[in-house]
């Protein structure tokens, strides 16, 4: 395996106006892979990406786009033909530079405000791209309804499979003691999807588009020595309302403490508000994206559907149990944040 990875490698810096001194494999799961690769030109970082000809076409656009509008992230090196990637047996390589720094930390507020800067400063540099010839971005935008109806179609199916099973475990009875409740709040989420700002939103979006990173999160944020957050990993990378971005990082940093925090919320969201601001009906489509149970159903999907075969059923239930706490303490803020929108949208 390793004799295959370097010979892999060789063929693909071959293609590169710098030859490698040394390699060394970071990370491999399959579709994805990293490898650091120390040249005389200093170190860069060769990434496999999971994506086919024209979405890489368009991440390696957007890479651009989003630095010359002031984005902080590895550039991407060009190839010696003056192409953005490469192709190897039908898998596709992009060469970065390599931005080494220390990942931000969530209990910090001020780096915690520094994330969420750079988030507004990332959606409103994304602001008016357009696809080159050749290149497809991914659209979610459309999606929201009918992703939201798969998910509590799934729940229901779950609560039918494991309500009439003879073999229910401590998953299955955790599960059926709360399903109910989150399927009504999939209902309540997807009831304020029908607001006629929503369908307006989407449709500006649409024409002016924005950009959602999709994990913009500490695990894809790097401070550098020169103290400014970079940001990497763009191959999620798809046309979408920002909120997305902003609700899977207010889950995220919720999710490590106990209950749904109302202030350390607004905190993020002011620091948000002061480089990219958001209207009082765009804030109430987040509190919708928010009230939909994502950690509820992120976590029992990961059972049912078995994407994480090596964990124990103990750790399954831990692990909803701790959503389940997380997902009820939420339920009660969201009204207060509604309340507060004033302290955000400033007249």
């Amino acid at each position: 395996m390793a004799a295959a990875s370097a010979k892999l490698v060789k063929e693909i810096m071959s293609r590169y106006p710098t030859k490698a001194r040394r390699v060394r494999l970071l990370a491999d799961k399959g579709k994805k892979a990293v490898w650091s690769i120390q040249t005389e030109q200093g170190e860069f970082i060769l990434k496999k990406v999971p994506l086919d000809a024209s979405r890489i076409a368009f991440m390696v656009h957007a890479v651009g786009y989003l630095k010359r509008n002031g984005v902080c992230t590895p550039a991407i090196v060009s190839t010696t033909s003056g192409e953005g990637y490469t192709a190897v047996g039908g898998e596709y390589y992009v060469l970065f530079e390599a931005v080494r720094g220390r990942s931000p930390d969530y209990g910090a507020e001020n780096e915690l405000r520094m994330i969420m800067r750079s988030m507004a400063t990332f959606h409103r540099a994304s602001a008016g791209i357009e696809p080159p010839a050749g290149a497809s971005p991914s659209m979610l935008l459309f999606e929201w309804k009918r992703h939201g109806e798969t998910r509590m179609e799934r729940l229901n199916q779950w609560r039918t499979q494991r309500s009439s099973a003879s073999d229910t475990n401590a998953m299955d009875r955790l599960f059926l003691k709360h399903v109910d409740r989150f399927v009504e709040q999939c209902r309540s989420s997807l009831a304020r999807l029908e607001e006629p700002y929503y369908n307006r939103w989407v449709e500006e979006t649409s024409v002016r588009k924005t950009l959602c990173h999709q994990d913009f999160a500490a695990a894809n944020l790097a401070i550098g020595s020169d103290g400014a957050l970079y940001v990497y990993d763009m191959d999620s990378l798809t046309v979408d309302l920002p909120v997305r971005d902003i609700r899977k990082i207010l889950n995220k940093v919720m999710k490590k403490g106990t209950d749904w925090d109302l202030p350390k919320m607004l905190l993020m969201l002011k620091a948000y508000q002061e480089v990219y601001p958001l209207t009082k009906e765009q804030y109430k489509i987040l509190a919708a994206d928010v009230q939909f149970p994502h950690l509820f159903y992120g976590q029992v999907s990961k059972y049912y559907e078995r994407r994480e075969t090596a964990w124990t059923l103990d750790k399954h239930v831990r692990r909803l149990e701790e959503m389940i706490a997380t997902e009820t303490s939420k339920s009660a803020v969201l009204q207060s944040f509604l309340d507060r929108l004033d302290e955000l949208v400033k007249p």
